[in-house]
């Protein structure tokens, strides 16, 4: 008899172009490929219906996010109370079949009474508390700092939610540490899925250093800014890649004659700067979760140059080169420039990456939602 799974996710994961989307289509399309018969229930605010979607699953429910901003007045969450819905829970309950929430986002179905699930398991992608205050400290617009701060406040509160399910997976080590031992819920750690199917060795050496990643998120923004002015200072070339029309970076990318910013299109093309770059920086000042574009790097590039945050408790520390300073920062990307990258260092990647081998924990999950 073919298992049945239903997935709730926060946002439509199609196309996997950002971090979460990423995790969750290809986490949905490895059950798929392993005969998993998968109900995708899916809140959709302006991303659209997704025929793709169809190729990997039975059906395809999709939900309204309410985004009034009455829905942010409560104690609930407002990236909870917006997807708040009646027709979700009777979905959930008409199929009958195990339910994987992604991401808190999702969960407001274990709150109600009428809610009678089989199996429910959580993937936290963050843990949303802290990365809500990440962002409120980086943040430079007051309105939505002090959103930012609330919303954390109320996530705070809100996961004790996670004790009604009957497994937590955590997407870091040190994730599943905290939900463990300070929440005290059943968790377990399950790397993050991802696009890739093999680790490339790139034998010669690369061209120039590039940052990558989503510049509508003020976190990246602000690297990429400092990142432009730290380069303008040496005779390295770096690309930046991504999307935007912020006047402050583009401008510092025109004065610089050695930074060149490139719009992204398409993952192919950022796979292909990916791996015509010597040098992958990523630069960041919020450390929850795991940055998916890092894991993608890996698996894709040659050196990864990161600092502390972009690392902290997710078990790569040891495939990247780490500097937390401007001038430790200066002295890795000239030293790392004039180096090749070994054989040696590529088969220790392999041993450090062999945690994300998806058909192993497509395997561990399935032992997981059917135990």
């Amino acid at each position: 008899m073919k298992r049945t799974l239903n997935i709730v996710s926060f946002n439509v994961p199609y196309p996997p172009d950002y971090g979460g989307a990423i995790e969750v289509f290809y986490k949905l399309k490895s059950l798929s490929e392993a005969g998993v018969k998968i109900y995708l229930h899916t809140f959709e605010y302006g991303r659209g219906k997704q025929a793709e979607l169809e190729n990997y699953c039975e059906k395809v429910f999709y939900y309204p996010r309410k985004r009034s901003l009455f829905k942010g007045l409560g104690l609930t969450p407002y990236i909870v109370a917006s997807r708040k819905t009646r027709s979700l829970i009777d979905n959930l309950n008409e199929i009958q079949a195990p339910v994987l929430f992604e991401g808190i986002h999702s969960t407001y179905p274990l709150r109600s009474s009428r809610f009678k699930p089989t199996r429910t398991l959580v993937r936290m992608h963050n843990l949303e508390d802290q990365y809500y205050r990440g962002l409120a400290k980086t943040e430079p617009n007051a309105l939505k700092k002090f959103f930012y701060r609330v919303e954390a406040l109320k996530l705070k509160r809100y996961q004790k939610i996670l004790k009604k399910c009957d497994l937590v997976l955590s997407i870091s080590p040190s994730d599943q540490v905290f939900l463990s031992e300070s929440l005290g819920v059943d968790s377990s750690f399950l790397p993050a899925f991802h696009p890739n199917e093999r680790l490339l060795h790139l034998e010669k050496k690369g061209y120039f250093s590039l940052f990558h990643g989503d510049l509508s998120v003020w976190d990246n923004l602000k690297a990429a800014r400092y990142l432009a002015d730290v380069f303008s200072k040496l005779d390295l070339s770096l690309i930046v890649a991504g999307r935007t029309d912020d006047r402050k970076l583009l401008q510092k990318v025109e004065e610089a004659k050695n930074i060149q910013f490139i719009p992204l299109e398409n993952q192919d093309q950022l796979n292909d700067l990916i791996q015509r770059a010597h040098i992958n920086v990523f630069w960041s000042e919020n450390s929850a979760g795991i940055k998916i574009r890092l894991l993608n790097a890996l698996f894709n590039g040659r050196y990864c140059l990161v600092n502390s945050p972009m690392v902290r408790g997710s078990g790569l520390e040891g495939l990247c080169e780490i500097a937390d300073d401007e001038k430790t920062l200066i002295f890795k990307l000239i030293q790392l420039m004039d180096k090749e990258f070994s054989k040696e260092m590529y088969l220790k990647r392999k041993d450090g990456l062999e945690p994300y081998d998806k058909k192993r924990n497509t395997e561990r999950l399935l032992r997981m939602i059917y135990p």
